[in-house]
């Protein structure tokens, strides 16, 4: 039996976008290693973007932000921050439930980024079995959840989900220390 979902509110979001968050989840130093220059990278649960927006830099024009929530509100926010930024070409906004649809995207992700938010899905093995279908053969997960909200224990039961689908726990060592894992398929 699946967990109850628990999602964050929308207007929680304004927290995650605080420009001193970098002090704490540095999101070069956590996604550089992983993003290149015309990848095709997927931000699932993005909120208002504060990782999307970094990955459109990262990815440049030739590349491409896929950005998933189930939040209205924290996509509009995203969308008027990417144009801002000048990242409305890069950065694509989806909404589950609404035009969020996996079976597009098949193999066509190079990297996807799973930050603090498989807590919050209430279908686990669904999540996992979509990201296995839109990775490229190589491609890459960072999954890492926030150690205050999830146990060693559900975080265990989660990657046992992953693993399921066929996706496999890299060597690689992430920048993130506690409850963080680099899949790849």
């Amino acid at each position: 039996m699946e967990a109850q979902q628990r999602v964050c509110p929308w207007w929680l979001g304004y927290t995650f976008i605080n420009p001193l968050r970098k002090y704490q989840h540095n999101p070069d130093e956590i996604l550089a290693q992983h993003i290149k220059p015309g990848m095709q990278v997927l931000d699932y649960g993005c909120a208002m973007g504060y990782f999307s927006l970094h990955m459109a830099r990262m990815v440049e024009e030739t590349g491409k932000v896929h950005c998933v929530d189930i939040q209205t509100k924290m996509l509009k926010n995203l969308e008027r921050r990417a144009r801002k930024a000048g990242y409305s070409n890069i950065v694509s906004s989806m909404l589950v439930g609404e035009n969020y649809e996996p079976q597009k995207l098949e193999k066509q992700i190079d990297f996807a980024l799973l930050f603090a938010v498989v807590h919050e899905v209430p279908d686990q093995q669904q999540l996992f079995n979509e990201i296995y279908t839109m990775l490229k053969p190589g491609g890459k997960v960072l999954f890492a959840e926030p150690p205050g909200h999830v146990k060693p224990g559900e975080f265990e039961v989660s990657i046992a989900k992953a693993l399921h689908t066929g996706l496999t726990i890299s060597d690689e060592k992430p920048a993130l220390k506690k409850l963080t894992v680099i899949l790849t398929k």
